[in-house]
């Protein structure tokens, strides 16, 4: 190492930082849930139905469209709104939203369709609809991610805390989800908007609980410097998430004939809520362990820190080694007694009169 470059200190306030969490994503994450089951509640109860039918021919496309985009522009505006402090955030949640799944379209697409008979494979055999997941949709589609997160959000300042990583990585997937859930509507495929919201908010859910997982180790590689092992490992733990929620969804799906849109909602509901609890024990245990770092590092601070004049004393006091002495009481005051009182006035007055006759005598002369 050359002489003019130095390691940057390690500070105990940027360490008490990256520890800190955001409630906005975790309350924001409850609420979409709410929602979704609410809409899951009503696709079951067959609410929409009558609604579908008020619908002109014309605007069904529309409302379709404005439904696919619902849980995304909701789920961002609910987050923008609970982080006001922090607009930063907000607008980075935003663009990776937009940019991931704006890119789906012109990448992840394009080379699945055109380089892989996915349709004839996937509908083969169980274990080769196992395979094409894993080695080739959901592969794609968490390196989509990771690319975006990796250059987009890894290099520069906008990973701030180690809950950023999760919150980037949900809303990239969840930019996925959003094309995917228009993919069938771009198609001319139209379902009834029942099974459609089952579809829409099953998609939202699974996303966003994968991309999640991938932007947890992306954060923890960044602020831990993990070897460059420990992020392969977690890209492919959440390929292998992402491969298992699809294949599980279709099989629950088919096991529920009479209600697979429901069943796959549950299931994503369970998928997301395990995923997310997993993600909050791991990000409490990581905020343990930065907060012990930064009480380190305030110590060998303080220990560096230049001593006051007095800090010695008080120290030397503290361990005894100067004796405290009390002050010495002050001599009891005396009462005079009569006796000497009486005597002091006697010869005050023999003071007065021998003046007196001096002055009158001194008179006399004159």
């Amino acid at each position: 190492m050359s002489l003019n470059v130095s390691e940057p200190a390690v500070r105990s306030g940027d360490l008490r930082r990256v520890a800190q969490g955001r409630r906005s994503f975790w309350a924001t994450l409850l609420i979409m849930a709410a929602m979704l089951g609410l809409l899951g509640t009503a696709a079951w109860m067959n609410w929409l139905d009558p609604l579908e039918a008020q619908i002109p021919q014309r605007f069904q496309l529309a409302a379709r469209i404005a439904l696919a985009l619902a849980p995304a522009l909701l789920s961002l505006i609910l987050f923008a709104l609970l982080t006001r402090k922090n607009d930063m955030v907000s607008r980075i949640v935003f663009l990776l939203w937009l940019v991931t799944g704006a890119l789906y379209l012109v990448t992840v697409r394009p080379v699945a369709n055109w380089l892989f008979p996915l349709e004839s494979w996937m509908t083969a055999l169980w274990w080769s609809n196992l395979l094409v997941h894993f080695l080739i949709t959901a592969t794609l589609e968490m390196f989509l991610v990771y690319l975006v997160l990796r250059f987009g959000v890894y290099p520069g300042g906008a990973l701030q805390t180690v809950t950023d990583g999760p919150i980037y990585g949900a809303a990239a997937a969840l930019g996925l989800a959003t094309t995917l859930s228009l993919q069938p509507l771009l198609a001319g495929e139209i379902s009834s908007i029942s099974d459609f919201a089952l579809w829409i908010g099953t998609l939202a859910m699974g996303y966003t609980a994968v991309g999640a997982m991938l932007g947890y180790f992306m954060a923890q590689a960044r602020f831990k410097r993990m070897h460059l092992f420990y992020l392969v490992a977690g890209f492919l733990f959440s390929t292998l998430l992402h491969t298992l929620f699809f294949v599980l969804y279709q099989a629950i799906s088919a096991q529920m004939a009479q209600l697979p849109g429901l069943g796959g909602l549950i299931f994503a509901f369970v998928f997301a809520l395990m995923s997310f609890l997993f993600i909050y024990w791991r990000l409490w245990l990581s905020r343990k362990d930065f907060m012990r770092i930064a009480a380190l590092v305030e110590i060998k601070e303080e220990a560096a820190r230049p001593r006051s004049l007095l800090e010695d004393v008080i120290h030397l006091v503290e361990t005894q080694q100067i004796d405290v002495r009390p002050s010495p009481p002050l001599p009891p005051v005396q009462p005079a007694s009569t006796t000497a009182a009486v005597g002091e006035i006697a010869d005050l007055e023999n003071s007065w009169a021998t003046l007196i006759q001096e002055q009158e005598a001194s008179h006399d002369q004159v």
